[in-house]
């Protein structure tokens, strides 16, 4: 639709609007001038539908001015209607949600952004001795992601198959020396295979104690470091997934040893201490191990968020059984993210592409973070290249205002009524401001209330009233900005026209008499 045919068709609505709400022709008058002031803002500002309307319900005083039945008076009014940006137009570079680098890989393809990183140790490549913590290692991430205006997430393998950088008694490791001498460790090979491994004593109190300093102590140095936005429930399992796959196989060492995996009471535990350790933090566990992840969504402080490192496998490689078993975890994604990592290829049998499933599967299973790497092979052209871009855009949050209604009142106050809409499959878990600005004879900012991280599927209406502590005749700009409350990131993109270089979108302009 045109300015100008919407212009006029609103003006035609307007003007119907005040025959029937009011009967004396100075208030009349009135709303006639204040619709030829609208539309020549809209026409001006490039923006649709930007119009005056009256507060409801209305009375008449004596003097013809419109006011509200609450006794506000009200001397301009306007509704401003943003353009929308369509997610087949324009990427956002929004904090957490997207496609993120993974253990350094550099975003897919090349001219993707991805300002979030996420890291994961061995164990004893963090805590080569009992205390001895290699800080430095989360440090120069967390600067990294520093420069790139991002967050930074990590995890902590006590086994990495294939990636222990480490042996003890001719097996590799990923726990500190000192600690497998006291934990009873299991030594063996996957089936089939010949390498031998360690396989920490899981339900050891003496690794369970470790454990926890450890998770203390990351913990407490990082508390008021915000670039440190999420930690994965850590430590238990193969690639610390809460998994001994492929282990605890028919044939594995589980089969003849006395050692067993990991209790629920102990797997429940470790929840429990991570979320001690990282209450300030975002969290997420991979959901393979049924007791935790039931013990994480039941945790409401911190909420606790799930992650699977198989997305676009068939029944995301084993993670999608126990969050179809657990209470509530299907909805979960309302009040913590689902993050994941794409698979090597899709290990089930189906035959789906790993890259079309895996679109689906985000917005099945709202996921807010997806890897930039670990796919065996990068999409090719067609089907797959469109699949993974609508993976990548679909994944997390994509806000945007359908409506600002403005009403500038005699008594100084600006009342400001926004609708939010999010086009995509997850909200955002982080917390933002937004201010509404007006600029003209003089320059306000208004930081208004209203929380981002509830609009989650389903448009959110805000109403807001301001107080500017003055506000001169003169016609005015009417903007507004989402600024990053940790001041990390750039204000939000929303997905809307009119962005200017300080993260300003312009709505339209208002005149005050």
């Amino acid at each position: 639709m045109t300015n100008s045919t919407a212009n006029s068709t609103w003006a035609m609505a307007l003007a119907g609007r005040c025959w029937a709400w009011l009967s004396i022709l100075v208030l009349f008058a009135g709303c006639q001038s204040a619709s030829s002031a609208s539309s020549r803002d809209a026409a001006e500002s490039g923006l649709d539908g930007a119009r005056a309307t009256p507060d409801m319900p209305v009375t008449t005083d004596v003097a013809g001015q419109v006011s509200r039945a609450d006794g506000g008076v009200v001397i301009v009014a306007a509704t401003f209607t943003p353009v929308a940006i369509t997610a087949d137009a324009q990427e956002l570079s929004n904090p957490l949600r997207g496609q993120y680098q993974w253990l350094g890989v550099p975003p897919y393809p090349s001219t993707w952004t991805d300002n979030d990183s996420y890291q994961r140790w061995n164990w004893n490549d963090f805590e080569p001795t009992q205390g001895n913590y290699k800080f430095t290692l989360i440090d120069n991430e967390i600067q990294a992601a520093k420069t790139r205006h991002g967050r930074f997430g990590m995890r902590i393998m006590p086994l990495c198959q294939d990636c222990a950088t480490h042996t003890y008694k001719g097996a590799q490791s990923s726990i500190p020396d000192d600690l497998a001498a006291v934990s009873n460790p299991l030594i063996a090979a996957p089936p089939g295979e010949s390498t031998p491994y360690l396989l920490p004593d899981w339900n050891s109190e003496a690794y369970l104690t470790r454990l926890q300093q450890m998770l203390n102590a990351i913990g407490a140095r990082y508390k008021d470091e915000p670039t440190f936005a999420w930690f994965d429930v850590s430590s238990y399992g193969n690639w610390g997934e809460f998994h001994l796959w492929p282990f605890s196989e028919s044939g594995g060492p589980y089969d003849t040893s006395t050692q067993r995996p990991i209790t629920d009471a102990n797997a429940r535990r470790i929840v429990q201490m991570n979320a001690a350790a990282f209450a300030g933090k975002l969290l997420v566990i991979n959901s393979e191990q049924q007791a935790a992840l039931a013990e994480a969504v039941a945790t409401t402080s911190p909420p606790i968020g799930i992650r699977v490192d198989c997305l676009g496998a068939d029944g995301l490689g084993g993670g999608q059984s126990p969050i179809d078993a657990v209470a509530g975890a299907l909805d979960h994604w309302r009040t913590a993210p689902f993050i994941t990592e794409w698979c090597q290829t899709n290990i089930g049998g189906s035959g789906a592409d790993l890259f079309v499933q895996g679109a689906q599967q985000v917005n099945t299973y709202h996921v807010s973070m997806l890897s930039s790497g670990n796919f065996s092979d990068p999409p090719t052209a067609g089907a797959e290249a469109t699949a993974f871009r609508q993976a990548n855009v679909a994944a997390g949050y994509r806000l945007r205002t359908s409506s600002v209604d403005v009403q500038i009142r005699a008594a100084g106050d600006v009342g400001v009524t926004m609708e939010w809409v999010n086009d995509n499959v997850a909200p955002t878990y982080l917390r933002w401001q937004v201010v509404f600005v007006l600029d003209g004879p003089v320059h306000i900012e208004l930081p208004a209330a209203f929380d981002m991280r509830s609009v989650i599927d389903a448009p959110v209406v805000d109403v807001e009233t301001l107080h500017p502590a003055q506000l001169p005749s003169g016609t005015y700009q009417a903007l507004l900005r989402v600024e990053d409350v940790q001041a990390i990131s750039p204000p939000m993109f929303l997905a809307m026209q009119g962005r200017d270089p300080s993260g300003n979108y312009l709505l339209g302009s208002i005149t005050v008499p």
